[in-house]
C-alpha cells in the first residue's frame, strides 16, 4: 500500500478505483450524489474538494479511509488510537 500524501494522488486513486469498477464519471457521480464536474475536479486533484463529498464518493466505491501513523526510526510517531479516542 502506497501512502496518499497529495490531493493529486488522492484523485488518481479515486479515478483508478472508478475505472476498476467499470464506472463512468457520470455513473459514479450519480451513485455518490455529487455532480460530474465536481467528480472530475476531485480526480484531477483540485485542492478545494469538500471532504464530505469526497467521503460520499469513497462510500459509493465501497472504499474507506484509514489513518496510519508514519513510522519514525523507533516505530510509530503517534498513538493514533489515543487521538481518536479508542483504547483509552
Amino acid at each position: 500500500m502506497r501512502p496518499i500524501q497529495t490531493t493529486k494522488a488522492f484523485g488518481s486513486a479515486i479515478r483508478r478505483a472508478r475505472k476498476d469498477r467499470g464506472l463512468s464519471q457520470v455513473e459514479l457521480a450519480a451513485l455518490a450524489g455529487v455532480g460530474r464536474p465536481w467528480l472530475s475536479e476531485l480526480e484531477t486533484g483540485k485542492r478545494t474538494a469538500e471532504l464530505g463529498r469526497a467521503l460520499s464518493v469513497l462510500s459509493a466505491l465501497d472504499l474507506a479511509v484509514a489513518f496510519v501513523p508514519r513510522a519514525g526510526p523507533d516505530g510509530p510517531t503517534v498513538d493514533l488510537a489515543q487521538i481518536i479516542g479508542e483504547g483509552s
